[in-house]
C-alpha cells in the first residue's frame, strides 16, 4: 500500500510517517510519497521522494500529477492495491487520477481530513467542489476528531460516512519525567511552561503572549515557545513589549520536542481552532497538564474529566488564570497530570493502529466506489 503526505515537518506528515513505521512493523509493504525533499529513513518503509516538472506556462509546479504518475507506476511494478491520502488536497485527486489511468476501480482510496483540508482549504470557493468530490470518490473516509467529522459535513455539504479514526502517538512519546515538578522542586522554582505550535493567525500568538505576561507577574516562570511562521517576529516584538525577553525562548521549529515535554509543568496553547491538537497530545503523555481554550476537537482529546484547565477562546487572561491555578495549587495539577497521562493512552500505537489495520482489510473488501 502507499501513503501520500507532505512532509513530516508538520502534524499530518508526522503522524503519516508514524502510521508507514507502525504498519512497516506488522509485516505491510509500505511506500511513503512524500514531496520534494529527501524523506526521512524509516525502517521497513520505502520512501518516494516526489519531485513535480516545472513547465513554463504554468505557475506553480505540477506535484500533484507527478505524484499521480508514481503512484500508477507503483501499482504497475509493485502491485499497491491500497492508497491512503493524509490531507485531501492534492493527494486524494492526485490518487484518483492514478485509478483513472490504471482503468477505474484498480484502487482504494482512504483520504483521512487532519484539519485546515476541511476548515480552511475546503472553505474556499475555488477548492470547494474538489475537496467534496475527492471526498465521495474516496472509498472511505476518516476524521481525526468527532469535531473534525461534524464540520466536513456542515462545511463541505458531503453526506457519505466519515469514520474516526485520532492521531496517535509512539511508544518513545510515553517516557517518564526527567526532572521533578514544579511542587517538588520548590516555591520559588520557575515553573517551565512550553507551546507548540505554528505561529499563525489560527494560533492567536498574541493572545499567548499576553498570557504569559499576566502568568509571570503572579508566579517565576520561564517558558520555550516551539514553531516557525509569519506572527513569530510579532511574539517576540510583543514579549520585548512585556519585558519577558529573558524568561521566553523562542526555538523556531524543534525536531524532537521530548526532552522539553517531560521538564516541563505546563502546556499552554491559545488556538482559536484546533480540529485535534497533537502538541497538547504529546504533552498529556508526558503528564503535562493543559490549559487552553476549549475549541474544536480539544475537549475531545483531553478527555473528560480533562487533563487541565479550558477556557473559552481569545480571552487571555482567563487563560492566564486556569495556568496560574495549575502552577500554584500542587493537587490540581498532580491531578491534572494523571489524568493527562491515563487519556493519552487512549491515542496511543497500540490502541490505535490495529483500527487502522482493520478498516484497510475492510475497505479491500468493498467494491470500489469508482466501477469495478
Amino acid at each position: 500500500m502507499a501513503l501520500l503526505a507532505f512532509p513530516p515537518r508538520g502534524g499530518s506528515g508526522r503522524v503519516a510517517a508514524s502510521l508507514a513505521r507502525a504498519l512497516a512493523d506488522e509485516g505491510i509493504e509500505v511506500h511513503l510519497c512524500l514531496r520534494g525533499e529527501e524523506g526521512p529513513e524509516i525502517p521497513g518503509v520505502e520512501v518516494h521522494s516526489i519531485r513535480p516538472p516545472s513547465y513554463a506556462p504554468f505557475e506553480e509546479p505540477l506535484y500533484w500529477t507527478a505524484l499521480a504518475s508514481e503512484l500508477a507506476g507503483l501499482a504497475e511494478r509493485r502491485g499497491i492495491d491500497l492508497v491512503h491520502a493524509h490531507y485531501a488536497l492534492p493527494h486524494a485527486p492526485a490518487a484518483l487520477l492514478a485509478d483513472r489511468m490504471l482503468g477505474t476501480g484498480r484502487l482504494r482510496l482512504v483520504t483521512t481530513l487532519h484539519g485546515t483540508d476541511a476548515s480552511l482549504v475546503g472553505g474556499q470557493p475555488p477548492l470547494r467542489r474538489v475537496v467534496r468530490h475527492s471526498l465521495e470518490e474516496s472509498d472511505l473516509v476518516t476524521a481525526v476528531s468527532p469535531y473534525l467529522a461534524d464540520l466536513t459535513r456542515t462545511s463541505l455539504g458531503f453526506r457519505g460516512e466519515v469514520r474516526v479514526l485520532p492521531d496517535f502517538l509512539g511508544d518513545e512519546a510515553f517516557l517518564p519525567r526527567t526532572e521533578p515538578p514544579w511542587w517538588e522542586r520548590g516555591e520559588r522554582s520557575p515553573r517551565r511552561i512550553l507551546h507548540l505550535g505554528s505561529f499563525r493567525g489560527v494560533k492567536r500568538a498574541d493572545d499567548l503572549c499576553l498570557a504569559l505576561g499576566a502568568i509571570a507577574r503572579r508566579v517565576p516562570i520561564e517558558a520555550d515557545l516551539c514553531g516557525a511562521g509569519p506572527e513569530r517576529e510579532a511574539a517576540e516584538n510583543r514579549i520585548r513589549d512585556l519585558g519577558l525577553e529573558s524568561r521566553v525562548r523562542f526555538r523556531g521549529r524543534v525536531e524532537d520536542p521530548g526532552p522539553l515535554l517531560r521538564r516541563a509543568d505546563l502546556y499552554l496553547f491559545s488556538s482559536r481552532s484546533e480540529s485535534f491538537g497533537m502538541g497538547m497530545l504529546e504533552a498529556m503523555a508526558a503528564g503535562v497538564p493543559v490549559a487552553g481554550p476549549a475549541v474544536g476537537g480539544v475537549p475531545w482529546v483531553l478527555g473528560d474529566p480533562p487533563g487541565g484547565i479550558l477556557v473559552p477562546p481569545s480571552a487571555p487572561h482567563a487563560l492566564a488564570e486556569a495556568a496560574c491555578l495549575l502552577l500554584t495549587r500542587p493537587d490540581l495539577h498532580r491531578e491534572a497530570s494523571a489524568r493527562a497521562l491515563a487519556r493519552a493512552g487512549d491515542f496511543s500505537r497500540s490502541a490505535v493502529v490495529p483500527r487502522w489495520i482493520e478498516l484497510y482489510a475492510e475497505t479491500r473488501m468493498r467494491p470500489s466506489r469508482r466501477g469495478p
